[in-house]
């Protein structure tokens, strides 16, 4: 299996909840803001403080993610303010054609 000669660490997608390399996927972070809601967001380089979730650039993951609610299970913050098409404009999802399974990721 090709995940596990690779020294990358392995996360899962709150999406389609497939194991991959860390690199293939994008974490998100809840951030909270003045007014002290919390709000998803892209941790680009991977440093912000908290809990993370993983994602990958897949309009059908994030689709996924945000039918099954995942964001405020996977960040433990049930408050957490999801703004899906704001988010698939940042991570600048890849469409798909086909079903999660036949995407190239």
């Amino acid at each position: 299996m090709a995940l596990r000669t690779s020294t990358s660490p392995v996360r899962t997608c709150i999406g389609c909840r497939r194991r991959d390399q860390a690199s293939h996927l994008v974490r998100l972070v809840a951030v909270r803001g003045t007014d002290s809601a919390a709000e998803v967001a892209i941790d680009e380089r991977g440093r912000l403080p908290g809990r993370g979730a993983w994602l990958h650039r897949s309009d059908d993951c994030l689709s996924l993610a945000v039918r099954r609610n995942a964001f405020g299970t996977a960040l433990r913050d049930r408050g957490v303010a999801v703004r899906p098409q704001d988010l698939a404009e940042n991570l600048g999802v890849i469409k798909s054609e086909g079903s999660a399974g036949s995407q190239d990721r």
